[in-house]
């Protein structure tokens, strides 16, 4: 193996794949990035055994080859060296050489015989999305999950493709206090069946941290593995085996008391009452003036103080009582697009729900702590 690469585009490659490789682990290979040289290509590939990822780039091949080298160690390196084209020439013993202006460097690898093999899936089935549209309903959904080992069907999100001609892909996420559900319109679809997934939290992190420009991605899902393909580079994952809870029959369809609120005040309202929130339970207490169209939010605690806030909100219904969690509250808050609010609720032991009047297409559910 032989070729010339350019510094930035490799450290741009291994930036991609680096995250999969750790130091916990019995099985040494799993710190090493795959490196195969073939037909004016490099391709780096790193796995978990979980989570694949490939990421190609241009070099100038004069001897096709792989092998596989430490991947903190490599990128480490590479990233010290000065933008410029290295030589790089796999030599005897598994040793390979890093050749530039000024630097001669040799590092011991591993063989590439050795490396896990990193599942295909065919690709027939496909959604495309914005890339951009895709990490931000991400970015809405993962924060409600707390990965956990007894109820494996809830540690990742839901990719539901089920609306009429697969137009939308619905996102959910939930730790079974909480729940964030966001649609969004695909690009484009060439699968018409109903199909209901549900991918690893992990996984989805690493494909956010991936996406950065308005490129499409492309999401090619089968019965045990989902591949996505953006730009040059593809993230494979095992989905999660089971059935995602029924979570549409616990999302209220009318309510007893409809507030809407504008957001920075109500954030600003609920941090400052949550200094004085119980330890361990982090409780406020909202109470709804339908007559006085006023919102007040409270806490107490014995040992510390107490504090409240009035806001001046438009209420429709009766006056009502809830006590939240408060992170809980603010973690939907946060992800809530415009300036302005809509909590509905029913009563104190069922599911509030949160959403914006300029976002249609997301939800946020959030159990009340009960008296």
């Amino acid at each position: 193996m032989k070729f010339i690469v350019l510094q930035k585009n490799l450290s741009k490659a291994l930036s991609k794949v680096n995250r999969l490789t750790t130091s916990k682990t019995t099985l040494p290979i799993l710190n090493n990035v795959l490196i195969e040289a073939k037909k004016g290509t490099l391709e780096l590939s790193t796995t978990n055994l979980e989570i694949g990822i490939i990421s190609q780039i241009g070099a100038k091949v004069e001897k096709e080859g792989k092998i596989t080298l430490p991947c903190q160690i490599l990128t480490n390196f590479i990233d010290l060296i000065g933008e410029e084209a290295i030589e790089v020439e796999l030599i005897e013993n598994n040793e390979v050489t890093f050749k530039s202006k000024n630097i001669f460097t040799k590092i011991k690898g591993i063989s590439a015989e050795e490396f896990p093999i990193i599942p295909q899936i065919e690709k027939e089935n496909c959604f495309k999305i914005k890339a951009k549209i895709l990490k931000n309903a991400l970015d809405k959904v993962i924060f409600a999950i707390s990965p956990t080992e007894t109820r494996t069907e809830i540690s990742g999100v839901l990719f539901s493709f089920n609306s009429p001609e697969n137009e939308f892909l619905t996102l959910v996420g939930t730790d079974s206090y909480r729940l964030a559900e966001k649609v969004v319109k695909l690009t484009e679809s060439n699968f018409n069946e109903k199909l209901n997934l549900i991918v690893p939290v992990k996984t989805l992190q690493e494909l956010s941290r991936l996406l950065e420009k308005e490129e499409l991605v492309e999401i090619y899902p089968s019965e045990s593995q989902i591949l996505f393909v953006y730009e040059s580079t593809e993230l494979i994952s095992r989905v999660i085996s089971g059935e995602y809870p029924d979570y549409k029959q616990i999302i209220p369809q009318s309510f007893i008391t409809k507030v809407t609120l504008e957001k920075e005040p109500f954030l600003k309202a609920i941090k400052t009452v949550s200094l004085f929130s119980k330890t361990g339970i982090n409780d406020i207490n909202l109470k709804f003036e339908a007559k006085n169209n006023k919102t007040i939010i409270s806490s107490l605690n014995n040992q510390i103080g107490q504090s409240e806030v009035i806001l001046e909100t438009e209420i429709k219904g009766d006056d009502n009582e809830i006590i939240f969690n408060y992170r809980y509250l603010l973690d939907g808050l946060i992800n809530i697009s415009g300036e302005e609010v809509n909590l509905n609720i029913i009563n104190d032991s069922t599911p509030a729900v949160l959403s914006s009047p300029e976002d249609k297409q997301y939800l946020y559910l959030v159990m009340p702590i009960k008296k």
